[in-house]
């Protein structure tokens, strides 16, 4: 599971670093209310229409799927793919979070609150 530190606000996910992710469920919290969100690498989309960029470190091709360890939002995560990914370590690539699969965090008493 990838994990990512941040803030609730309007509705959506902000990182540390100020990236906007969405999330389907959001629990009825304050804006502001700090929250971890997880997101398996199996849920992560390549998305060339609403996908952010992700900073490509390394490739790795397992036979049927491909895994790609990139810096996404201000944190390091793993995305694994079933389909080949043309990428190189360096290369920008864009990966959305699938809203519906994501995890939210309490960060205080690492339960999932929603």
């Amino acid at each position: 599971m990838n994990f990512l530190k941040g803030h609730l606000q309007g509705g959506r996910f902000v990182t540390a670093s100020g990236t906007s992710l969405p999330v389907a469920n959001a629990p009825a919290a304050s804006d502001g209310q700090p929250i971890i969100y997880g997101i398996r690498p199996e849920h992560f989309i390549l998305d060339d229409t609403n996908g952010l960029p992700a900073e490509v470190a390394v490739v790795e091709p397992t036979g049927s799927e491909t895994q790609v360890f990139a810096k996404f939002g201000g944190a390091d995560v793993v995305g694994v793919f079933r389909e080949r990914v043309d990428a190189q370590p360096g290369q920008q690539i864009p990966l959305m979070p699938d809203p519906k699969l994501v995890h939210l965090f309490n960060p205080e008493t690492g339960q999932r609150i929603n």
